[in-house]
């Protein structure tokens, strides 16, 4: 279904419903960090998927930007493999070799698709702040004894100097542009804050942004500079964290994108590791599978 028949109020609400529904296939967030979304709907809005897409060298091709972590088949019900097959079969032929990410509830292995697995890391904040530092054993000084400092409420320009520094050449414009909008829709309706992590010499060296939504804290990226000590860094950052949301029934989530020191410290703080399937089309040679 193209984005302009989309009804988005029913659209959500499936959303809402789902058992696997998460921040990133909410529309505002499609909206925020895709050039179009497009979407396959079933059944009245009881199960949908969508379709994010880029536009490159004038034609529109599915593409998923790194800031979209999960998406797949999004149901009232379970979604079986029959169900995610059907789905992914009704992908139009005109888009050529995708990669999708599914999510966690979404089965994986489906014969006809090349698969890979990727990682969402979970913990419950219900605890004391005190409760999940102790646990941690951790402190905010580095092991040369230089104090550190969290500041929440980094302004967008300063947040986006950071990613640049630390991305460099490797991030396009395209995902600074949407990431440029979700930030500014997101702090703009309160539910948005970014927290940076600065040195004893008053110099930004590690950064978060965390949208709490519904019944979740979502970190959406963490970067450390690599000239500092980085798990020391991630350690300060979830402190801070623990004690904005301590003793809530919220899920802080996180996930790492293969940064083997976030997981190291995640793990060290007892988060829980759930795979999920990032789903490729199989090339076809000589017309077969």
């Amino acid at each position: 279904m193209d984005n302009e028949k989309i009804d988005f109020r029913k659209w959500d609400s499936c959303i809402n419903k789902s058992a696997n529904g998460t921040l990133y296939a909410y529309s505002w967030f499609l909206d925020s960090t895709c050039e179009k979304w497009d979407a396959l709907i079933s059944d009245q809005y009881e199960a949908v998927m969508p379709l994010p897409m880029i536009k490159r060298k004038g034609k529109w091709r599915l593409s998923v930007l790194s800031i979209i972590s999960q998406l797949g088949v999004f149901s009232t019900q379970p979604v079986s493999e029959d169900i995610l097959n059907q789905f992914l079969q009704k992908i139009p032929s005109k888009f050529k070799r995708w990669e999708i990410p599914l999510n966690a509830l979404n089965p994986r292995g489906l014969h006809c698709y090349q698969y890979s697995n990727a990682y969402v890391h979970s913990k419950d904040l219900i605890y004391p702040a005190e409760v999940q530092q102790y646990m941690a054993k951790s402190s905010s000084l580095t092991d040369k004894g230089e104090d550190m400092t969290v500041s929440r409420g980094v302004q967008l320009a300063v947040i986006i100097n950071f990613v640049l520094r630390m991305y460099g050449r490797k991030i396009k414009q395209r995902e600074i542009l949407a990431l440029r909008r979700l930030l500014s829709f997101s702090s703009r309706f309160g539910f948005g804050n970014a927290y940076g992590v600065y040195s004893s010499t008053n110099n930004l060296i590690g950064l978060t942004y965390a949208i709490r939504f519904r019944n979740r804290v979502y970190m959406l990226f963490s970067l450390a500079d690599s000239t500092a000590d980085r798990k020391k860094v991630f350690q300060v950052l979830l402190n801070r964290l623990y004690k904005d949301f301590e003793k809530q029934d919220l899920v802080l989530e996180c996930s790492a994108r293969s940064d083997e020191e976030l997981i190291e410290v995640l793990n060290t703080n007892g988060f829980s590791s759930t795979p999920f399937a990032i789903v490729k089309q199989k090339r076809k040679f000589l017309g077969l599978w």
